[in-house]
């Protein structure tokens, strides 16, 4: 079946889209746009694969709708695939059909909340992989919700593109179709109880982690290590990605094709990349480097600034001004005339949001001015989107900075080497905002790795600065009390007590200063 040509009412949107000037390096942002661009027979054949999986998975039922209900709408969402190494792969560009969720009733949906694991919980797993030297695998799950059931009635118009004869009938969704609410609640559910039967346990710290220790091979095909070690799996999942973080290539095989029996999973091999951030391993020496410059130099390309001229520091010193309402100098009105008043404040919330998933993921080094910067995102002004911008100028030339797991750098300092293992640090300033409160800030390390960082503003005013560190202790020590917990659920080792140090203590200058400097490398790419 071939799609059929579009809708009368979309017929003017695909005429008035084929004026247009397209950037063909970009996927296309709509179904009137992919029909009427130059490379449509590329996205034709992308919409056909995914309509050829979804009437394999019977994903829908024509009907007419019932009484009383309401049809939501669908539409085609575009992608390009990359490689490992960032570079677009032909002939497998990605076209899903995505359900308009939010025109849902409570009628069409139950339980909607779907945990993934925490990037704090995929930094520790890896620095201890690179401390035992475990193999680190990586899978996917093909068409993943549509494994799933969706066991609410839900009704949809027709597919654009794939159109009945009769325009007055719709299709019963009977598939946790992407977009609608339960999707990802029905599909974890169900990779859940796929885990759970092969042995693994779910890790109650994060529920978006699985785990399995096996004392005796479960499968003839599997020896067991030598020195009577157990067998060992651990599987960080994240919606249908996920790690396989194993001490033996054999389990891993059974674990794959044991899930490849109910889901089409796809093996990957050795884990290069994941959820953006590049994986490079140094075996010999114990080594792993977490990086997040392809993606970098994704949102460079994004905004136009991949030839811009790199900046040493992530803010402009010079235009801060704690005194003024919005804590910057007034923005010349010449300044960023590409972006008009309209598109300010969506744009900016776009670029605070990638910022932030590099925070979160891998650079500690622009915690606190993205923090800073995300103050504003409800009102900001062309000052603030000044310096969102002088932030990608500091990653442009910082790009290739990468946070290293596992043995300690040659250059760590023999008196901070046994510090570093397993450590806390956190520390405040005091009334540092022209609101008044303060920054709370905390680092932590295992195995000589830094795996969890924070910069947020404290939500009540400090009266002193003794009170502005109790209220940075608290949010250390909420941190502390959960790294232990996912530590002693997973068996790795934990001194007792956690050591947690805070403000104006030498070692804590200088972990600070060891966090983005010994412990990250400039890596090759």
């Amino acid at each position: 079946m071939s799609p059929d040509p579009p809708q009368r009412h979309d017929l003017g949107d695909v005429r008035r889209a084929r004026n247009r000037d397209f950037d063909l390096s970009r996927p296309p942002k709509s179904y009137p746009e992919a029909m009427a661009r130059p490379d449509a027979h590329v996205w034709r054949a992308a919409m056909q694969r995914e309509k050829e999986s979804l009437d394999n998975m019977k994903a829908f039922r024509v009907t007419a709708l019932p009484l009383g209900r309401k049809a939501i709408g669908v539409r085609w969402v575009f992608d390009f695939k990359y490689d490992e190494k960032g570079q677009r792969i032909f002939g497998k560009e990605k076209a899903r059909l995505v359900a308009q969720g939010f025109t849902q009733r409570p009628e069409d949906f139950g339980e909607t909340y779907a945990p993934v694991a925490k990037m704090t919980t995929i930094r520790a797993i890896l620095a201890w992989a690179a401390c035992k030297d475990h193999l680190i695998f990586q899978f996917d799950v093909k068409t993943a919700f549509l494994h799933a059931r969706n066991h609410h009635p839900v009704y949809c118009r027709q597919i654009p593109g794939y159109l009945l004869d009769d325009t007055s009938l719709v299709l019963e969704v009977l598939v946790a179709l992407y977009g609608l609410r339960q999707s990802a609640f029905k599909w974890y559910q169900l990779f859940m109880s796929l885990l759970l039967v092969l042995g693994l346990i779910r890790c109650e710290a994060d529920h978006g982690l699985f785990y399995g220790y096996w004392s005796s091979s479960p499968d003839p095909s599997i020896p067991m290590p030598a020195g009577g070690k157990p067998l060992v799996l651990v599987v960080p999942i994240h919606v249908d990605d996920g790690l396989g973080v194993t001490n033996s290539e054999p389990l891993y095989k059974w674990f794959i094709s044991q899930l490849q029996k109910h889901v089409q999973v796809i093996d990957l091999g050795p884990c290069s990349r994941f959820l953006s951030v590049s994986i490079i391993r140094d075996r010999a020496s114990r080594r792993l480097w977490f990086s997040s410059h392809l993606y970098i130099s994704e949102l460079l390309d994004d905004w136009h600034m991949s030839d811009c001229k790199p900046s040493q520091t992530p803010f402009l010193s010079n235009v801060l001004n704690h005194k003024a309402p919005h804590g910057v100098k007034d923005c010349p009105l010449n300044a960023l005339p590409d972006i008009s008043d309209t598109d300010l404040k969506p744009l900016y919330q776009c670029l605070v949001g990638c910022l932030l998933y590099l925070t979160v993921s891998a650079r500690p080094d622009i915690a606190f001015y993205v923090m800073w910067l995300g103050q504003f995102a409800a009102n900001p002004d062309r000052a603030h989107f000044r310096l969102a911008k002088h932030v990608l100028h500091y990653l442009a030339g910082m790009r290739t900075l990468a946070l290293c797991f596992g043995a300690p750098s040659p250059q760590t300092p023999d008196s901070l080497r046994g510090f570093l293992q397993n450590v806390g640090c956190s520390d405040a300033d005091w009334a540092s905002n022209n609101d008044r409160r303060s920054i709370s800030g905390y680092c932590f390390f295992f195995c000589g790795s830094l795996i969890s960082w924070s910069a947020v503003k404290q939500k009540s005013i400090a009266l002193s600065s003794t009170e502005a560190e109790y209220y940075t202790m608290t949010h250390a020590f909420r941190e502390a009390i959960w790294i232990r917990l996912l530590f002693s659920t997973l068996g790795f080792p934990l001194p007792k007590p956690f050591p947690l140090l805070s403000d104006n203590q030498a070692a804590l200058k200088l972990s600070a200063s060891h966090s983005i400097s010994s412990r990250s490398k400039h890596i090759d790419i």
